[in-house]
C-alpha cells in the first residue's frame, strides 16, 4: 500500500482505482493514459519494487506487438506544494521514471498518470498544462508559448511555478537529473503526464458504474446485479493483491474468480474428435488448388517471396515487387533496394533499402514513404519485431528503433576485433541474438543474446565455437550444431537461454542439412547421408537416431506424432514415429525425382515438390496419394531459397520468374 494513498479514505479510494484496473485487464478495455490502441494485459500493484512510481504500473500490448507501459501514482488530493514532504517525494519518483525510461517515454511506450479523487481544485490547471507541453514537443517551445499572453490561464501559470519549484526541491533532495533546468524537467514531466480524475466514491460515483458496464457481458446472466457483484469481487481482490504488490493478468485473475456464480465460465467446451477420412475416398480431394498465376513479373531466378497482411513482397535482385496476396495484382511500381535484401515489415510499414545504406519505411500497401530515414546502417541485416526495428550500423554497433515513432530505444556495441554481425539477429521470447566473428581467436563463431527492452547482454560470456552449420533457439534453450577442430562429425551442443551455461554435448552422425526442426520437446535433425537423428529439446539428450535413405537434402517437418522426411535419394516421402524414429509409412515421388525441399503441413495433409516440378500430396490419416495439379514448379533453392506456406497457400516463384498462388489447406 503506498504510504501517500493511505490516511482518511486514502485506502478506500486505491483499492476502488485497483478494482477499476482489474475491470480493463478482464475486458481488454483500453486503460486511460495507455493508450487507446494498447490492450492491457498485466497490472502489477504497488510496483516501487520495479518502477520509481507507485501505486500501479499497467502493460498492455498493442497490434504490431510493443509493449506499454503507465506508471501510475495514486493521490487522493495531493497538495503539490513545496512545503509538502509527500510531494516532494511524488515529484521525486516521476523524475526518476523520466529519467530511467526516458527512450521509452520519447517513443511512447511508457506513461505517466497522476490519479486523483474528484473534485480536484488543480485537475484542470494541470490538464492544461499536459497539454501543452505534449503538443509543443520540445522544451524551449513549451516555455515560449507558455510566456505568449492567453496561452495560459493565471491557475495554469501558478501550477507551473509550483511545479517548477517543486522539481528544485525534489532535485536536490537527491532526484536524477540534476544537471538539467528545472524547466526542461518540468516539460519532460508534463509532455508524458496525464491527470486522472476518479469519481469512485459518493453518491453516484460514474467512475464504478462504468466499470460494471463493462463488467456486465462477461457476467453469468449479463445482468447489472451480477455486473455489480462482479465488480465487488474484484474490489476484494485488489485488497488482496496490494499489500503482497500481486503481478496480476487476466489468467491469473480468471482462476481467482472461478467458481463464483456471477462469472460466466470460459472454458471452451471439448471439441468433437475429427472424423478420419475413410479409405475408399482421398481426403481433401479438391485440393490443391491454383488460385493464381502471374508469369513476366518477375525475373528468372528471382527471391521466393514473403507474405504479410496480405501483401505479397517479392525480392528480385536490386528490385521489390508488392502483389496483393489474393488476386496477384501488383499494387505499386517496384522499389529500387540493396541486392537480394528482404525488407523487414511491421504492421502496415515495410523498411526497404536504398543507395547509401539507408532503410526507408514506406507504407505496405501504397509503397510511399512514411517515416524517418535511418542511414548509415547494414540495412541488409534489419528485422522487426513486435514493433521494434533491430538494425546493425556499419561501425558494429547493433540498434533497436520504435517503429512507430521511428526513436532508438538502445543501441549496443560488439566486440571491437569482431569483423562483423554474420548475420541478421533472430528475435525469440524476450532475447534478440546476434551472431559475429572474432580474429585472432581459435574459436571465432560468436552468439550472444540481448534483452529486448534495454539491449543488455544476457550471457556474461558469449558463446564462442567454431564456425557453426546452424543452430536453433526457443525461449529455453540454444542448440548449437558446430564441428570441432580436427573432426568430421560436428556436436550438438545445449545451452541455457537464461545465462549461457552449457547444458550437454553430443556428437551428431554426420553432417546437418539445413535447420533443425525443434519444439520445446524436441530437435530433429537431417543428415546428408541419410540418417534423421533426434534430441530432447531441455536437457540436450540423444532421443533416436534411424537411417532412412541414402542421401538428404531438406530439413524434417514435424506433424502430430509423426516426423516427415523428404528425402533425395531414393525420392520419397517418409513418416517416422516421433517417439521411436521407427519408419510408419512412406511413399515415392511420382513421377520417380528426388526431393530437394522439405515437406508442407497443411491441414490433414502433407504436400511436397520434387526435383520434376510436380507437387504431391499424402493424406495424414489413411496415408492415400492425393490428387496433383497441373503447374511445373521448378525452381533453384541455392539462389531462390524455399518456398514458403502462408495461411494455407503455398506462394512459389520458379525459375522462369513466374509466381504462382497454389491453396492446400481449405481450412483457412
Amino acid at each position: 500500500m503506498s504510504p501517500y494513498a493511505t490516511g482518511g479514505g486514502g485506502t478506500v479510494l486505491e483499492h476502488h482505482f485497483g478494482a477499476v484496473m482489474l475491470s480493463h485487464l478482464l475486458t481488454g478495455a483500453p486503460v486511460p493514459g495507455l493508450g487507446d490502441h494498447v490492450t492491457p494485459i498485466e497490472v502489477r500493484f504497488q510496483a516501487r519494487a520495479v518502477a520509481a512510481v507507485d501505486d500501479y504500473l499497467v502493460t498492455g500490448r498493442a497490434g504490431n506487438g510493443a509493449l506499454h507501459r503507465l506508471s501510475i501514482a495514486v493521490r487522493r488530493r495531493p497538495r503539490l506544494a513545496v512545503g509538502d514532504s509527500s510531494s516532494v517525494e511524488l515529484v521525486r519518483s516521476f523524475l526518476a521514471t523520466v529519467q530511467e525510461q526516458w527512450t521509452h517515454l520519447r517513443a511512447g511506450r511508457w506513461h505517466l498518470a497522476l490519479a486523483v479523487a474528484a473534485p480536484f481544485p488543480r485537475a484542470a490547471s494541470l490538464q492544461a498544462l499536459t497539454t501543452a507541453a505534449a503538443a509543443a514537443g520540445a522544451a524551449g517551445v513549451f516555455r515560449s508559448r507558455a510566456a505568449e499572453p492567453g496561452q495560459l490561464n493565471k491557475s495554469a501559470h501558478r501550477a507551473l511555478s509550483d511545479l517548477e519549484v517543486l522539481i528544485a526541491a525534489a532535485v536536490s533532495g537527491g532526484a536524477p537529473e540534476s544537471q538539467v533546468a528545472p524547466d526542461i524537467l518540468a516539460w519532460r514531466l508534463l509532455a508524458h503526464l496525464s491527470v486522472l480524475e476518479l469519481r469512485l466514491e459518493g453518491v453516484r460515483p460514474v467512475d464504478r458504474t462504468a466499470a460494471v458496464e463493462r463488467l456486465q457481458p462477461m457476467a453469468a446472466r449479463e445482468g447489472t446485479a451480477d455486473g455489480d457483484a462482479l465488480f465487488s469481487r474484484l474490489r476484494e481482490c485488489a485488497s488482496d493483491y496490494a499489500p503482497a504488490g500481486a503481478t496480476v493478468t487476466r489468467e491469473s485473475l480468471l482462476r481467482a474468480l472461478r467458481g463464483a456464480p456471477f462469472v460466466r465460465d470460459e472454458t471452451p467446451p471439448a471439441s468433437p474428435a475429427r472424423p478420419r477420412a475413410r479409405r475408399g475416398r482421398a481426403a481433401g480431394s479438391k485440393l490443391p488448388r491454383l488460385l493464381w498465376s502471374r508469369t513476366g513479373r518477375l525475373r528468372p531466378h528471382a527471391r521466393q517471396p514473403h507474405v504479410h497482411d496480405g501483401t505479397l513482397l517479392a525480392v528480385d535482385g536490386h528490385i521489390l515487387h508488392a502483389f496483393d496476396a489474393a488476386s496477384g495484382e501488383p499494387l505499386w511500381q517496384p522499389k529500387s533496394m540493396g541486392y537480394d535484401n528482404q525488407p523487414p515489415v511491421d504492421g502496415t510499414t515495410v523498411f526497404t533499402s536504398s543507395i547509401g545504406n539507408t532503410l526507408r519505411a514506406r507504407d505496405i500497401r501504397s509503397g510511399m514513404e512514411t517515416g524517418p530515414r535511418i542511414d548509415k546502417c547494414a540495412a541488409g541485416q534489419a528485422v522487426c519485431d513486435r514493433g521494434t526495428l533491430y538494425v546493425p550500423d556499419l561501425r558494429g554497433f547493433l540498434h533497436a528503433y520504435d517503429t512507430a515513432s521511428g526513436q532508438r530505444l538502445w543501441s549496443w556495441p560488439r566486440e571491437p576485433a569482431a569483423s562483423g554481425f554474420l548475420e541478421t539477429p533472430r528475435v525469440i521470447g524476450d532475447c534478440v541474438f546476434v551472431t559475429w566473428t572474432s580474429r585472432d581467436v581459435p574459436r571465432p563463431w560468436t552468439l550472444q543474446a540481448l534483452d529486448i527492452e534495454r539491449g543488455r547482454p544476457r550471457w556474461a560470456e558469449p558463446i564462442r565455437l567454431a564456425p557453426a552449420q546452424c543452430w536453433v533457439a526457443d525461449v529455453d534453450r540454444v542448440h548449437v550444431v558446430s564441428p570441432e577442430t580436427g573432426e568430421e562429425k560436428p556436436w550438438l551442443s545445449t545451452y541455457d537461454v537464461h545465462n549461457g551455461a552449457l547444458l550437454r554435448q553430443e556428437q551428431l552422425p554426420g553432417l546437418v542439412v539445413g535447420v533443425a526442426a525443434a519444439s520445446r520437446k524436441t530437435v530433429h535433425l537431417a543428415h546428408q547421408d541419410g540418417h534423421v537423428s533426434s534430441w530432447n529439446a531441455l536437457t540436450g539428450e540423444h532421443r533416436w537416431t534411424v537411417r532412412v535413405a541414402k542421401a538428404l537434402r531438406a530439413r524434417p517437418v514435424v506433424a502430430g506424432e509423426e516426423v516427415l522426411v523428404a528425402s533425395w535419394a531414393p525420392g520419397r516421402l517418409f513418416a517416422l514415429d516421433d517417439a521411436t524414429g521407427a519408419v510408419v509409412w512412406n511413399a515415392p515421388a511420382r513421377p520417380a525425382a528426388s526431393f530437394e525441399a522439405p515437406a508442407y503441413v497443411a491441414g490433414s495433409a502433407a504436400w511436397a515438390v520434387s526435383r520434376a516440378g510436380v507437387l504431391q500430396g499424402w493424406d495424414l490419416h489413411t496415408h492415400r496419394r492425393l490428387p496433383g495439379i497441373e503447374v511445373e514448379l521448378f525452381w533453384d533453392p541455392a539462389r531462390q531459397g524455399i518456398p514458403q506456406l502462408w495461411g494455407g497457400v503455398l506462394y512459389v516463384t520458379t525459375k522462369n520468374g513466374s509466381l504462382h498462388a497454389i491453396r492446400l489447406d481449405e481450412s483457412v
